[in-house]
């Protein structure tokens, strides 16, 4: 080896080592802020989905407290180890916090009232060198409008898992070694190719370097074109997990959906106090003999897709329809005070829907509608294709209250009754003979209390 090709050799080793030393940090920086985005996006995206869902957006109304409650509970069980919501005001309405938030709350630095306009978070190093990322997040009615008014702030903190911050650094490590490595491997490249312009004349450099330069440019466009299939396919793959997500919510309750996801099985779990709602049409075998089938199937499609979106505003799951009965359920799978109410409330509105809808329609249909309060035993069946389901007696005296109604009334049970007391007007019907089950005190709701 010569004196050029020894002075070549040195300097290109040196800039390599000082390539990778430069890259590697870069590489370990940059991938970890990426993961923490990652984690954060998800975070938000979820928590939005919740507020929205328990009406936990617009903080200045009467019942903010209570929504603002059962939102900041349901986050802290997921992706966030403590929730904290606030009005428009900055006032603190509800908080949510897991064994791992409260372990950590205390060493959180803390701040003023909220009052910023932008979603933001910070990663920070807490008690016991816990890793945590907090979020704040400002609150609009409108979820596109980001200029709109503020009407409340969320902030939640996510202790990040070991098995998580594990897979982080390792990520970000494997990233920057690859970095590192694929410095020094341009400089044993670089060597050949430099020893062979200074042994040739001026005409063959220069054809190297053109060679070299239609070279790097042909491994641009590769790499461009592999990235761009790369994305292409997470994108689709993103989408399809997105649609399998959505459809398995459509088919079962969200809490039941992500634990067949989590685990590929659901527990058979007992609820103590749920109150099922039965509907079923009166003299419906009579009504869809004179009617086409399609017809048929269009009108009830009509009426099962309204009250879907009423079971959802009162808070009520779907558990199923057969044929033209529907049936529907509130305090499970997650437990709630006023499953009573919301079920009575939800056949109300059916009934109204119904009144309303017979007026406009041709066709004119008959609604009877029965509640029961009392213990359920909940779990999916099926192999293939799963059924969320409820067994036990309560499910068979709610579906006497609606065999025992009358047409265009709520007729509910005594026990019923009794937790729907100070927000319903109730009348007596007295004992009415239930098939299988004897004579049961009934009631008919005849309206809601104005408060």
């Amino acid at each position: 080896m010569n004196l050029f090709q020894k002075r070549t050799a040195g300097r290109i080793a040196m800039i390599s080592i000082l390539m990778a030393v430069i890259a590697s940090p870069l590489a370990w920086i940059v991938a970890r802020e990426n993961a923490e985005e990652s984690v954060v996006s998800l975070a938000i995206e979820e928590s939005d989905r919740l507020l929205r869902h328990f009406d936990a957006i617009n903080l200045n109304g009467a019942n903010s407290v209570e929504h603002a409650k059962a939102a900041a509970d349901a986050i802290s069980g997921g992706l966030f180890d403590i929730a904290e919501i606030y009005d428009g005001q900055g006032k603190k309405l509800a908080e949510g916090m897991t064994p791992a938030g409260g372990a950590i709350e205390s060493a959180l630095p803390h701040h003023d009232a909220p009052n910023y306009v932008t979603t933001s978070y910070e990663s920070l190093r807490v008690a016991d060198e816990h890793w945590v990322l907090r979020v704040f997040v400002p609150l609009r009615v409108s979820a596109n409008d980001k200029t709109g008014p503020v009407s409340g702030y969320f902030e939640g903190v996510r202790v990040v898992p070991a098995w998580q911050r594990d897979q982080i650094y390792f990520n970000s490590f494997m990233v920057a070694l690859m970095a590192g490595l694929a410095s020094l491997l341009c400089g044993a490249l670089l060597y050949p190719v430099v020893v062979r312009l200074y042994t040739e004349n001026e005409r063959t450099a220069r054809e190297l370097l053109d060679s070299q330069a239609a070279l790097i440019e042909a491994l641009q466009r590769s790499e461009h074109e592999l990235e761009s299939k790369i994305n292409q396919r997470t994108a689709e793959l993103q989408t399809e997990q997105t649609r399998t997500k959505e459809l398995l919510h459509n088919i079962l309750p969200k809490e039941i959906a992500d634990e067949l996801s989590a685990t590929g099985t659901v527990r058979s779990v007992r609820h103590e106090a749920v109150s099922i709602l039965f509907t079923d049409f009166s003299q419906f075998t009579q009504a869809v003999s004179a009617m086409p089938a399609d017809r048929m199937v269009a009108e009830l499609n009509e009426i099962f897709e309204a009250f879907d979106s009423i079971t959802d505003a009162c808070g009520v799951e779907k558990i199923k329809t057969i044929g033209d009965a529907y049936m529907a359920a509130a305090g499970l799978p997650k437990a709630c005070p006023d499953h009573a109410q919301r079920c009575v409330r939800a056949g109300l509105k059916m009934i109204d829907y119904l009144n309303e809808r017979n007026q406009a329609k041709a066709f004119k249909w008959s609604l009877r509608i029965g509640v029961h309060s009392g213990p359920v035993v909940a779990g999916v069946v099926g192999k293939r294709k799963y059924a969320f389901d409820v067994w036990g007696d309560t499910v068979n005296i709610a579906s006497r209250m609606e065999s025992s109604g009358e047409i265009g009334r709520v007729n509910i049970s005594a026990y019923t009754c009794d937790l729907i007391s100070q927000e319903f007007d109730c009348e007596y019907r007295g004992k009415v003979d239930a098939k299988g089950k004897g004579s049961l005190d009934m009631y008919f709701v005849t309206g809601e209390r104005a408060i």
